[in-house]
């Protein structure tokens, strides 16, 4: 058996270090675009959730303002000290 036969079964069957390079750096971008989309997932909920808590204070805000008669004052409460 030549050399150059030789050589070229090493390699074929050896992957170059620039694929177990780019291997690595797909493996780490994967896990990371993961942790992103939990991230997002998180804020959307969170998201969601404000603005249901929104809409509450705004229908609370007009039943005070509502059920309070015309020419009443609404006074806010005094601030707490912490």
């Amino acid at each position: 058996m030549s050399i150059a036969v030789a050589w070229r079964g090493v390699a074929q069957d050896a992957r170059p270090k620039i694929a177990d390079d780019l291997k690595r750096q797909n493996d780490a971008l994967k896990k990371k675009l993961a942790a992103v989309r939990k991230e997002r997932d998180q804020l959307d909920r969170d998201i969601k959730q404000l603005a249901r808590v929104v809409h509450v204070l705004e229908v609370e805000n007009h039943q005070l303002r509502t059920n309070s008669g015309t020419g009443a004052v609404v006074r806010p409460l005094p601030q707490r000290r912490s």
